[in-house]
């Protein structure tokens, strides 16, 4: 009689195990983070200017490192001639080293999900 429960309890939990193995294979991996959540995030003491320039900054090294270029910023359009007001230009390109070098630092350590981390 013990043995039909012990036997009757190991199957039910088998059954139940293979189920919770089923629902995490039909699901796959969790969803990657949305961009700017990650390694691409700007820093939060940024401003909205320099954040735009870290942005642009990510862009613009992965655009040169597609395009078999020097990794400098300074050969970016977007640097040398900012697309904000003269007063932010400042601002803007320091966002954009910063996140030139983010990016470019992410493509030569071998990003793990992708360029974008998704």
């Amino acid at each position: 009689m013990i043995s039909k429960r012990l036997a009757g309890f190991s199957l039910a939990a088998v059954m139940l195990a293979g189920t919770f193995t089923a629902n995490a294979i039909a699901q796959g991996p969790p969803p990657p983070p949305p961009p700017g959540y990650g390694w691409d995030a700007p820093p939060r003491e940024f401003r909205a200017i320099e954040q735009q320039g870290f942005r642009d900054g990510i862009y613009g090294a992965q655009k040169d490192f597609e395009n078999h270029r020097r990794p400098t910023p300074n050969n970016r359009d977007e640097y040398r001639r900012p697309p904000v007001a003269r007063r932010d230009m400042n601002a803007y390109r320091s966002g954009f080293q910063r996140g030139y070098r983010v990016g470019w630092d992410h493509i030569t350590n071998g990003p793990r999900n992708g360029f974008y981390g998704r």
